[in-house]
């Protein structure tokens, strides 16, 4: 009976704790995972939610601003056709009188090339000067400034208005305008006198009616209206 006793007890002891190890082994796996899974929900938290949110918002307003500044400067600004234009400055006889006496003091100036001041100027530049007195701004060239104000016939011509010319009047350049002055007064059937920079006899008053410009007239404007 002894005999079997022992054996048998030794058994049920290994039994037992080979039973305690399986619960201890089971009990720890649960916290383990649960360990396991809270450190990545912890990194997952709203710490990377603004992280995101913030970088999309701070880059679609920097692509907003950048997108709008260069279209706010110069393409809506003031266009040279809107300096030019002749409707910002009204008939006036007073300033009429100023463009043909600012034209008229530098009567006598040698002419100049791409000139502008009293020591030499061209023909564009007198009438550049002379309007500029009241505050219109006009084009460098005479074919520039053909292409401002309103087309007028001979006939309605007034002082103040502008002449064109080419005074090459032949060969492939026949139309090409090169010249231009600034009618000064209007003498009934005698004549329209203008005055102007001519490359010859420096700023001088002439006769529309003349011969040689009559030849070489292209156009007639009104920069006042």
């Amino acid at each position: 009976m002894r005999f079997w006793t022992f054996p048998l007890l030794c058994t049920l002891s290994i039994l037992l704790s080979s039973c305690e190890l399986f619960r201890t082994t089971t009990r720890s796996k649960p916290v383990s995972r649960q360990t396991s899974y809270r450190a990545p929900a912890s990194r997952s938290t709203t710490a990377s939610r603004p992280s995101y949110g913030g970088s999309s918002v701070s880059r679609s307003y920097a692509g907003a601003s950048a997108a709008a500044s260069p279209a706010t400067p110069g393409k809506y600004a003031l266009t040279k056709k809107a300096e030019y234009n002749p409707k910002a400055v009204r008939y006036d006889k007073q300033l009429v009188n100023d463009v043909i006496n600012t034209a008229k003091s530098y009567g006598g100036t040698n002419y100049r090339t791409g000139g502008g001041t009293s020591v030499g100027l061209d023909c564009s530049g007198l009438v550049q000067v002379s309007f500029k007195q009241i505050g219109l701004k006009l084009p460098r060239t005479a074919a520039e400034q053909a292409n401002v104000g309103q087309s007028i016939s001979v006939s309605d011509l007034r002082p103040g208005d502008l002449v064109f010319f080419n005074t090459e009047y032949k060969g492939f350049g026949a139309n090409r305008i090169n010249h231009t002055g600034i009618v000064t007064h209007i003498n009934g059937s005698e004549g329209v006198m203008f005055i102007h920079a001519s490359s010859s006899r420096g700023v001088i008053e002439d006769n529309l009616y003349n011969d040689y410009w009559q030849r070489g007239f292209i156009k007639a404007t009104r920069l006042l209206d």
